[in-house]
């Protein structure tokens, strides 16, 4: 299909995702957008109070962690040098101060003067991705440099912070370029500016406050104008509305003057504690289907909730609850998340950001590995737990198992595709199996790869036959992917129940229903697979980096760790075809592939993998 056929396409499905209300919105917000231009000008002439309130509160000096401080400095030289880190672990050379419109790691550069609506973000030249632009445009960087500073008392960082923070308003006209396209982006900006803001001015430097005060003016009002006008509605309402009402409640606690712009943060808490609950299951899981999304969400309602007074009742419980599922179904060091993942942070909070996952998952059950989070935000909330072992711990609503016992940790996914008609960040990972041994991942979930640079790839690592449930050998044609974050035609919500420490997941797809039981006792995991008909299906086992797969008879084979870890897995059934082994990608983290092995395995009826550990 052509580019232009797909446009048409896409624009079509995503009709079909709408309500008539919607429709009928974003006629009348296409309709506005043309006095846009007139009244951001308006905005920018008219005379801003700077009052700010002590929000956020930062913690006393005196109680800093060394180590953090180590960590700030050596974080500070190299982003002033311009060496940036972009999604945890890639390390590109920006500039100094920064391209603010290179993908960075294509050396892209978007032209910044073509206007913010006439710029398709989904489709930039020479396949630069819109992601990796706003990386380095969401403020994170200024907001450690500030840290530093402020807790190292070396201005230095803080003053090029501000310089920068002045390029970025000369070179980003609001409305104008890719930085303008998102709400949720501005929201970000937005976000890192409050604590910017408030490092600042606990630097108590009388030149710092000065041009504080200047860059205060040309970036506050602009940026809570805009996510207010542009906040998410309808289909689009997802994690995205979540972070745009959360800025906007952060940025009206620390500039009053915002008040009558955008409201109160308790007006504002009111419609964001909608969305908690609306997005959040009573069991904690988040619909979006997205164990990264989920924590991205929760860490931004509880930054607004923290600013509003609002973590009390009905929300903190529901917060409590999604902050206990993340306990549960996250696994450190190594994750391999289910459905979409860009490893994007809130604030730079962490001692290092490529552990922030095993940081906040520290500071939830106050570990040690939370010591950083706890400095800058307090105690967590109360009553998170460490999961018990030896039992499933079930999430139904939200469609997921998890296992740990001694050796083994199990994730089973019987989940939705995901939230609302677009599901945007869901993948075809119903029935899939993720297995750990020894903290060890083995079996994976391959990850996300890209968004809009490599469609290809990002359909690839979503599709059926990238996760484990078994699948027609001749393909499923449903769910269909029409765009970077739109399906169509999503399958039926998957069956899960738990009995006698089995856990059974039921999918019905295209006509065709399938059973996986999966057991873990006795040291070893059992799953067994029954796709009630005689068609041929397939299981892939893909295992993680650092695994070779070495044959063991006609049924058999050992998977040899690296570090000296052995699993031994037998392939039994009745009518086991054949199985081979072949390479697959995987995505550790965002816009990172890497090449794995994995076993693939055809049968007819019932197939039962048995994964034992040797000693």
């Amino acid at each position: 299909m052509s580019k232009a056929g797909g446009k048409i396409t896409w624009y079509a499905q995503r009709l079909r995702a709408m309500s008539v209300g919607e429709m009928a919105r974003r006629v009348v917000e296409r309709w506005h957008r043309w006095r846009e231009p007139a009244q951001l000008k308006k905005l920018a002439r008219a005379a801003w109070d700077g009052a700010f309130t002590d929000y956020p509160k930062l913690p006393w000096r005196e109680r800093v962690p060394p180590e953090l401080r180590r960590q700030l400095a050596v974080d500070a030289e190299k982003l002033v040098r311009g060496e940036w880190e972009l999604f945890g672990w890639k390390t590109v050379e920006v500039g100094a101060p920064p391209c603010w419109h290179r993908d960075a790691t294509l050396g892209v550069v978007i032209d910044p003067n073509i206007p913010a609506p006439r710029l398709d973000h989904r489709h930039l030249e020479h396949d630069a991705d819109a992601r990796a632009i706003w990386e380095i445009n969401r403020w994170a960087e200024m907001t450690r440099m500030a840290m530093h500073s402020a807790l190292n008392g070396d201005v230095h960082a803080i003053r090029v912070a501000q310089l920068w923070l002045e390029d970025w308003c000369d070179r980003n006209a609001p409305g104008q370029g890719i930085n303008w396209t998102s709400a949720l982006e501005a929201g970000l900006r937005l976000m890192n500016f409050c604590w910017f803001d408030a490092l600042v001015r606990g630097c108590n430097d009388p030149e710092l406050a000065r041009r504080q005060d200047e860059l205060t003016a040309r970036i506050v009002p602009s940026h809570a104008w805009w996510v207010w006008r542009r906040r998410s509605f309808g289909s689009s309402a997802n994690n995205h509305l979540i972070g745009e009402l959360a800025a906007l409640v952060m940025a009206a606690r620390r500039w009053p003057a915002l008040h009558s712009m955008i409201g109160t943060p308790e007006d504002l808490w009111k419609p964001l504690k909608r969305e908690l609950l609306r997005q959040f299951h009573t069991d904690g899981g988040n619909r979006e289907q997205a164990l990264h999304y989920h924590l991205f969400a929760w860490e931004m309602i509880w930054h607004a909730g923290k600013a509003a007074d609002g973590l009390q009742g009905e929300a903190l419980e529901r917060l409590r609850d999604a902050a206990q599922f993340f306990v549960n179904l996250a696994e450190a060091p190594e994750g391999w998340d289910f459905g979409d993942s860009d490893d994007a942070q809130v604030l730079p909070l962490a001692l290092k950001r490529k552990n922030a996952v095993a940081e906040l998952r520290g500071w939830l059950l106050s570990k040690p590995e939370g010591t950083s989070l706890r400095y800058w935000l307090g105690e967590p909330p109360k009553g998170v737990k460490p999961s018990v072992r030896n039992t499933w711990h079930t999430h139904r609503e939200s469609g997921h198992a998890v296992w740990r016992d001694a050796r083994w940790t199990v994730r089973a996914d019987a989940s939705p595709l995901g939230f609302s008609s677009m599901a945007a960040h869901g993948h075809l990972d119903a029935l899939h199996v993720s297995l750990w041994v020894e903290q060890q991942p083995l079996i994976i979930d391959p990850g996300t790869g890209a968004y809009y640079s490599d469609p290809a790839l990002r359909a690839e690592l979503a599709s059926w036959e990238a996760h484990n449930g078994p699948v027609p050998v001749a393909g499923r044609l449903t769910p269909q992917r029409m765009g970077a974050f739109l399906w169509a035609r999503h399958h039926a919500t998957p069956g899960l129940d738990v009995s006698d420490d089995i856990c059974v997941m039921r999918l019905r797809c295209e006509e065709q229903e399938g059973h996986r039981a999966v057991c873990a006792a006795h040291g070893q995991v059992e799953i067994c697979d029954d796709v009630g008909t005689s068609a041929l299906h397939v299981v892939t086992w893909q295992l993680a980096p650092g695994w070779q797969v070495q044959k063991q008879g006609s049924s058999a084979f050992l998977c040899v760790h690296v570090d000296g870890l052995r699993v031994h897995a037998t392939l039994n059934g009745p009518a086991v075809e054949k199985w081979e082994l072949v390479e697959r990608k995987a995505s550790p983290r965002f816009r990172e592939i890497v090449h794995t092995q994995a076993v693939r395995v055809t049968f007819q009826g019932t197939l039962t993998t048995v994964w034992r550990h040797v000693e």
